[in-house]
Parts: structure tokens; sequence; C-alpha cells
């Protein structure tokens, strides 16, 4: 049970700028929608007549403007209701994206600075699962290539005589030793 309340993320806002775009984009889409949908009923609507009373007289409109009121009315409540239900899914789904994508991020940092211990863990249902596995192998194939290399450098370094050659040896061992393995 504690494990799966580690992998929890409370914070539903990981990469601000990406989720805030997204929630922005789908909300447009819902406003062009009804926009759209709206516009043809009116255009539709444009050649039929429709007899009202209004005031006890009888009036005669055409549809379109007779029934104008309420496709705003019904597209602005349309707006409203699936636009709020929009940012809440887009929320959700922006956050099983922009979250695990986070984490990886701070584990490839962790990688660049030479940590090739980092382990790339995900949530199970997450979509880029394949990626970290991906990812923790060529971090292994790395530390199992650098442990070979400082093998061969430190059997190198005990045949060496030559002092050119020893600080040559030296700097690899060097650079290798930024690897944490």
């Amino acid at each position: 049970m504690e494990e799966k309340n580690k992998n929890r993320r409370k914070n539903y806002f990981i990469k601000k700028r990406f989720q805030g775009a997204f929630i922005v984009k789908f909300c447009l889409l819902v406003i062009l929608g009804s926009m759209i949908s709206g516009a043809i009923i009116y255009i539709m609507s444009k050649a039929a007549l429709t007899t009202t009373f209004e005031n006890c007289r009888l009036t005669v409109k055409s549809t379109a403007d007779f029934i104008l009121p309420a496709v705003l009315l019904s597209s602005a409540v349309v707006i409203v209701l699936i636009g709020l239900s929009a940012i809440a899914v887009t929320l959700f789904t922006s956050h099983k994206i922009a979250g695990p994508l986070y984490r990886i991020e701070k584990d490839v940092e962790e990688v660049a600075a030479g940590n090739l211990n980092t382990r790339f863990n995900l949530r199970e249902g997450d979509e880029i699962k394949t990626l970290a596995e991906s990812l923790n192998y060529m971090t292994s194939s790395l530390r199992t290539d650098i442990d070979e290399i400082k093998r061969d450098v430190r059997a190198l370094e005990s045949l060496v005589k030559e002092e050119a050659l020893k600080e040559k040896i030296a700097r690899i061992k060097e650079i290798l030793d930024k690897f944490k393995t």
C-alpha cells in the first residue's frame, strides 16, 4: 500500500506551460464546435418562417431570427458546461503525460551528471513505461561497458613503465571515475 502512495503525484500542474496550453487548445475546440453548430442551425433555418404571438399580437419572423436567442443561450450553456468538463479531463490527461515526462527529465539530468546507477521508475499505468525500461537498459549497458573499461585501465596501469603513457592512463581513469557505476 505504501508503494502505491509513494508514486502518487499530488500536484496536478507539473509542467504548467504545457498543461495550460493543452487546456486552452481543448477549450478553444469546444468553443469553435459550439459556434459552428449554432451557425449551421441559424443558416439552415434562415429560409423558414415562424409565426408566434408576442404581446397579444401575431408576429411572423424568419425562424432564424426567432430561434437566435435560444441558440445563443444554449451555446453559452454548452460552452460553460463542456468547457468545465474539458478543463478537468485535459488537466488529468495532461497530468498523465507531463508527470512521467517530468520524472524522466529529472532522471536523465542525473545520468547526464554521470550517475549511471539511476533507475527510471514510472507507475505501472504510465504510457511511456517502455521508454523508461529502454533507458534503464541503456544505463545498465553503459555501466557494464564502463566497468569493463575501468578494469582494463587498471590492468594497463600495472603493465606500463613509461611516464607519458602513465599520464594518459591516469587521464582516462579520471574521466571514467566521473561515472558512478
